[in-house]
């Protein structure tokens, strides 16, 4: 399968009315449709988003939706054995990033975040664990939940791989690194003993606390 290249003959496909079409809730044959030729739901969301800016009221919905158009795809793929097509979607999906108007609702984001950690399990399932776990890390990026650290620490030991600064630490960018100090401990080992001790001696500000997976 090659890869898919926007051409204007698609672009009467493409909803003139202004609204944005929800690939989850749609309703009769025309889900039907995208979900027998997911290639063309990419095409079709591929050049909506071409036609939109980030400050445009759907442009998030048209990238939910083109994320979504990609995990039909992607599944499709990996059910045909064609996993080298597979991973080339996931690294398109990855790309996707919710930028515009709804960056700050929090349930948009968990519907975001949400499909990446139904593509890390699909992936997971497939023993094709370094995807399962850009996935999960993807969906944590965007809106991180319990359950997609649990998939993470799943993934990470099935990869034999270690967590990293950002799995926990979402919000820390690259240049704030070395003004953080982070204290791994395990359950009662005098954690908080040892955290108020150092805030007082260093100054440093008290943060957040992060539960590991599996701890009680």
């Amino acid at each position: 399968m090659h890869g898919l290249n926007l051409i204007d003959s698609r672009s009467h496909f493409i909803p003139q009315s202004g609204k944005t079409v929800d690939v989850p809730h749609l309703s009769g044959n025309v889900y039907s449709i995208l979900r027998e030729s997911a290639d063309m739901a990419v095409t079709l969301f591929q050049s909506a988003l071409q036609k939109l800016t980030i400050d445009q009221p759907f442009y998030d919905h048209l990238v939910h939706n083109l994320l979504l158009s990609y995990k039909l795809l992607i599944e499709k793929l990996l059910k045909q054995g064609d996993t080298s097509t597979a991973l080339d979607f996931l690294r398109a999906a990855l790309r996707l990033e919710i930028r515009g108007d709804m960056a700050e609702d929090s349930t948009f984001l968990r519907k975001f975040a949400g499909a990446f950690q139904s593509l890390g399990i699909v992936f997971f399932q497939k023993n094709l664990n370094e995807a399962s776990l850009l996935c999960y890390r993807k969906a944590i990026s965007a809106y991180p939940t319990p359950g997609s650290y649990v998939n993470l620490t799943n993934s990470l030991a099935a990869t034999g791989q270690r967590a990293i600064l950002s799995d926990f630490a979402t919000e820390i960018t690259p240049d704030q690194l070395g003004r953080h100090l982070f204290i791994a401990c395990v359950p009662k080992s005098a954690s908080t003993f040892l955290k108020n001790l150092l805030v007082n001696l260093t100054g440093y500000r008290d943060l957040f606390t992060v539960y590991a997976a599996g701890q009680t």
